[in-house]
């Protein structure tokens, strides 16, 4: 189904940008098939990626028609299968029912009719314009729970409509629920987060080549095949088919290649999960690791802290967090390949392995006993309670693969859904927890699901109790799932040398995830760093997630011409008609000092989508560092407007105005940051700064006060403290702060000059 919100857009200038207020300051699994170790690398030279010709591509395919006389009963499976159904042309037999006797249903303030016109299925809405019209359906894409339909949106694009139908209940529905998108926003139907060629042809077709021209802004998009084919995981297959009728009923077909169990699940994950994409134009039988981004649990909402999807993430990412895939277990145990259903009914599938002799070192379970639910009960069903449901797009339900424990504990601490909760909804999570003690006693407190949840879930808190547990997280967890997840998280300290030297160790880690994952946090420290010379031995790395990365780390002074510059200029230019791939060009031509180039890129994809608040941002970000201090302060009032209960719009915003001289306005600014997040403690460090400046002395050391409570290891906070109290004549006072901060940096050289002086008197 395409995607009906807006990708997290990655804001890549985490550090930088506004000056502080220096005219304040008072002081100068297993491994995988494709995963090469890193040992390796300096061995391989990996040559960039280059698109292939689309003729000659296209030339190796044979069409899921030439299947269907030897394969009939994998044929016969698939052909009415999600995959089969995944994208057609309208279908009188299938769709006449959504559309004769035509009707009307509401959504929020708009009026949607499904209707037929001659021979022609349309949709009257409003839209482009802002104006209702009638829109000839083009295409369908989708079958079982809802459908939805393709229109045609000019310049070669296909927009996909947000009215649904439900063959299930036989009626129409709104994508976005009670959302009353309208035109001109990104995420209506009319707007860049809904064409078609970007966000739903890739997964819904084979072999499929979006050609964008960056130019003309427009498409001559083209595929292999309408639909998820045979040969989209399967692979060109003219010179089997060919060899095949030349070989009648022989075997042996020496232009097959026999894949791993990692490369079939490699070929389900392209589409299966959220992730960015690198080149564009994946290949069943190569990794997945060679031309995606994986999104994984990281500070963002995106995923429960547990590892739950919460977004629409789909299935790859849980998996590969999951247990069940570090021991082996992979897509095909389950589903059968060609029908994608289950293989087997209910807990029959996981009793398989969970039985007595069955699959090496998965615990044996009666699930009656272990359920403490009955035979009968839907409690007693394995992936009710391990693969809970959730419904996206409305009428949607998808099963968690991440096979997580039920822990109505992270409930209660975390808003993390429990599976009991959500079968028993009439009652509270307090009784759930009382439940699960009951049952399983300590054994819960201890579970090394619950202390990672617990630890990622302070963490995205900014919690510096979680900081030492992410770094034995990185030492100590087996799946390099949560290592990878574990190695971002810490970003957040990444100045600390502990952290540093932690994180630096995983560049060197067996899987791809990992190394990529360890670069993006140690990214802040790479321009003009010693950290340099870590990461650039992976500008060569034998998996291009890692080189690009990398690059991306590297960017300010990245050779262009290398295999590592090539791979991320493609990448770049890829995603060029998507505002967030706007904003990031923008970021890499910042970082490359071309001002005028990451603006033009900039203003682009605020223009695109003028709703995201990091757009505006970002931009801030570099009118300020470019001396043009009014647009700065504009464009962040702009992410305030957007988004005004973000504390760092409003910390950043007090450090624009600093530089206009209006402390008043800074000090206002900076105390609705500190409203907004108690734990910001670079905005009480400035507002103690800021209301110093004003004379007031008591009131800037309240605000210090509260900065070092919020982070106990910055030792300026104190430091500034004891210059103030220097001043005021308040010696023992000034010299305890500087005591304290000198605890926490043994040779901080303004601390100890101070101790020396208030010593002597």
């Amino acid at each position: 189904m395409s995607r009906p919100s807006h990708p997290t857009p990655t804001s890549l200038l985490r550090k930088g940008g506004f000056c502080l207020l220096a005219a304040l300051s008072l002081a100068s699994c297993g491994k995988e098939y494709s995963e090469v170790p890193v040992a390796e690398v300096k061995k391989k030279a990996p040559a960039p990626y280059a698109m292939p010709d689309e003729k000659a591509v296209f030339a190796q395919y044979a069409g899921s028609q030439t299947c269907a006389g030897c394969h009939v009963e994998q044929f016969a499976k698939w052909k009415d299968s999600h995959h089969g159904l995944a994208e057609r042309k309208p279908d009188a037999k299938l769709d006449e029912v959504a559309f004769v006797p035509a009707q009307t249903f509401k959504h929020g303030s708009q009026t949607t009719e499904a209707a037929k016109k001659d021979a022609d299925y349309v949709l009257t809405a409003l839209g482009f314009g802002d104006k209702v019209a009638p829109y000839k359906v083009e295409r369908v894409i989708g079958h079982d729970p809802l459908r939805q339909f393709l229109v045609d949106g000019g310049s070669g694009r296909l927009q996909t409509m947000e009215a649904c139908f439900d063959p299930h209940k036989g009626d129409w529905f709104n994508v976005y629920g009670n959302e009353d998108r309208k035109p001109g926003e990104w995420g209506h139907w009319t707007g860049r987060g809904m064409v078609w060629n970007q966000m739903c042809a890739g997964c819904h077709n084979t072999r499929l080549r979006k050609n964008y021209d960056v130019a003309k802004d427009s498409y001559h998009t083209s595929m292999a095949e309408m639909t998820v084919s045979c040969e989209a995981c399967h692979g060109p297959m003219k010179s089997h088919h060919e060899w095949q009728q030349a070989n009648p009923g022989q075997k042996g077909d020496p232009t097959i290649t026999k894949w791993s169990r990692d490369q079939h699940i490699d070929n389900c994950a392209g589409c299966h999960a959220r992730r960015g994409e690198i080149t564009g134009d994946f290949v069943p039988g190569e990794s997945f690791w060679d031309h995606y981004h994986l999104t994984i649990v990281d500070h963002s909402d995106t995923y429960y802290p547990d590892g739950q999807i919460r977004d629409e993430n789909y299935e790859f990412a849980s998996f590969v967090s999951s247990r069940m895939y570090h021991a082996g277990v992979r897509c095909m145990d389950c589903h059968d390949m060609h029908s994608m259903k289950t293989i087997l009914p209910g807990n029959q599938l996981c009793m398989r392995c969970h039985t007595p002799g069955g699959f090496p070192n998965a615990p044996p379970i009666m699930p009656e006993a272990h359920s403490f639910h009955g035979v009968s009960s839907t409690g007693n069903q394995c992936i009710n309670c391990h693969m809970p449901q959730t419904v996206y797009m409305q009428r949607h339900p998808r099963h968690d693969h991440g096979f997580t424990i039920p822990d109505p504990w992270l409930t209660k601490e975390h808003g993390v859904p429990n599976a009991c909760n959500k079968c028993h909804t009439d009652k509270t999570t307090d009784w759930a927890l009382e439940a699960a003690n009951k049952w399983w006693g300590p054994k819960m407190e201890k579970r090394k699901t619950r202390v990672r949840a617990d630890l990622i879930a302070k963490a995205r808190k900014g919690d510096d109790s979680a900081r030492d547990g992410l770094v034995a997280l990185l030492s100590s967890d087996e799946i390099p799932y949560w290592k990878a997840s574990a190695a971002v998280l810490l970003e957040r300290w990444i100045g600390e040398p502990a952290v540093q030297s932690a994180v630096t160790a995983q560049l060197k880690h067996d899987h791809p995830l990992v190394r990529q994952s360890a670069v993006h946090a140690l990214e802040a420290l790479a321009p003009g760093g010693s950290i340099r010379s870590h990461i650039e031995p992976l500008l060569d790395d034998p998996v291009r997630s890692v080189r690009s990365t990398a690059a991306w780390a590297l960017r300010d002074t990245l050779d262009l011409d290398s295999t590592a510059g090539k791979d991320l200029l493609h990448m770049l230019s890829l995603n060029l008609d998507q505002p967030s791939g706007q904003m990031q060009a923008g970021q890499f031509w910042f970082a490359r000092g071309n001002h005028p180039k990451a603006i033009e890129h900039m203003e682009k994809a605020i223009l695109w989508d003028p709703n995201s608040p990091p757009f505006h941002h970002d931009l801030a970000m570099i009118y300020s560092v470019t001396g043009q201090t009014k647009l700065a302060i504009a464009k962040m009032r702009d992410a305030i407007r957007v988004a005004p209960k973000h504390a760092e719009y409003h910390y950043e915003l007090g450090l624009a105005l600093a530089e206009t001289g209006d402390i008043q306005a800074v000090i206002t600014s900076l105390e609705e940051a500190v409203r907004l997040d108690p734990l910001l403690a670079r905005a009480w460090y400035n507002l103690g700064l800021a209301k110093n400046s004003l004379n007031d002395p008591e009131g800037a050391m309240a605000a210090l006060l509260r900065g070092e409570g919020a982070n106990p290891s910055d030792p300026a906070i104190p430091y500034a403290r004891a210059t103030i109290l220097a001043r005021l004549g308040r010696a023992p006072e000034a010299l305890q702060a500087v005591e304290k901060t000198l605890m926490i940096q043994r040779d901080h050289p303004e601390a100890l000059q101070m101790k020396m002086m208030l010593m002597r008197r």
